[in-house]
């Protein structure tokens, strides 16, 4: 039999796990994998997940007409400047890598090679800023609910060329209402596709003008309009393809870096995590 209980916070799930009143918990802090694994009576698994980070850039001018995200150049001198491998390796963890296309790699239409590429390079950001007339740098907002240590390490990289961000760390609620209104100029996130594997579950929603696209490109949202409103998996792929390169070209949204999930769970358990982040309880077993 399963029995699923109800904790109010993480602290509590992860006391309940040590305390052996829990055999599974999941999604806790990687802070706290080791610790986990530590304990004799425990185990920890880490794997990696559909889920991907990205950091979405006001270049509609939601938040304000002519504000330095609305200019091409300024977005690009944001995708140099964030070094996204370094942060998949030493904050995600677990084998999250960083991402050039705004999708999954193994969703059906994600086209990687499509993708322009943006390697981190400081001084090439701050080419790009002075060339978009921001010489000396701008000041902005970040907006997110990702762990506070990943959005401070965001900040940062911004700083180092001369970008002021402003943190604003919330609930994901206040974020998707401030979302809502268009009131996010840089907004900090994760998508998870609801596990779908392909890009129609995750490319509409930042590129067809609705609430979560900050683009508002007409463009953009043909391309992708075209690739949902046809089963011809040729002319989806020629769809979605074009897609990719104006929306990295353009550099409207950057993709971060896959999600891990970690497990944290008795050593009599076996179990089993896929990418799609749906637990398997009915494959698992007591060893």
């Amino acid at each position: 039999k399963l029995f699923i209980k109800a904790v109010p916070d993480a602290a509590t799930e992860m006391a309940e796990l040590l305390g052996g009143r829990a055999d599974w918990i999941w999604k806790f802090s990687p802070d706290q994998y080791d610790g986990v694994t530590r304990m004799p009576n425990l185990q920890a698994l880490r794997s990696e997940s559909m889920r991907i980070g990205y950091v979405n850039m006001d270049s509609a001018g939601r938040t304000g007409a002519g504000n330095p995200l609305t200019n091409v150049k300024g977005r690009q001198a944001i995708f140099h400047a964030i070094d996204r491998a370094t942060m998949a390796k030493q904050l995600v963890q677990g084998g999250s890598r960083s991402l050039d296309a705004p999708c999954y790699p193994t969703q059906f239409g994600c086209d990687t090679t499509a993708a322009v590429p943006y390697p981190y390079d400081p001084a090439k950001a701050k080419a790009l800023l002075a060339e978009a007339g921001y010489p000396n740098g701008f000041s902005t907002e970040l907006v997110t609910y990702v762990l506070p240590s990943w959005a401070g390490a965001m900040q940062n990289y911004l700083k180092a060329v001369g970008i002021d961000a402003k943190l604003s760390v919330l609930q994901v609620s206040a974020v998707v209402q401030r979302q809502l209104a268009g009131q996010n100029p840089m907004e900090a996130g994760d998508w998870g596709s609801y596990s779908i594997n392909d890009v129609s579950a995750i490319m509409p929603q930042f590129f067809t003008h609705g609430a979560s696209d900050y683009t508002r490109d007409p463009e953009l949202k043909a391309l992708v309009e075209k690739g949902g409103s046809t089963t011809d998996p040729d002319q989806r792929r020629k769809a979605y393809s074009e897609a990719i390169k104006l929306a990295t070209e353009k550099a409207y949204w950057i993709p971060m870096y896959t999600y891990t999930i970690t497990y944290g769970m008795s050593r009599n358990l076996a179990f089993k995590p896929y990418p799609d982040e749906l637990p398997r309880f009915w494959m698992s077993s007591w060893k």
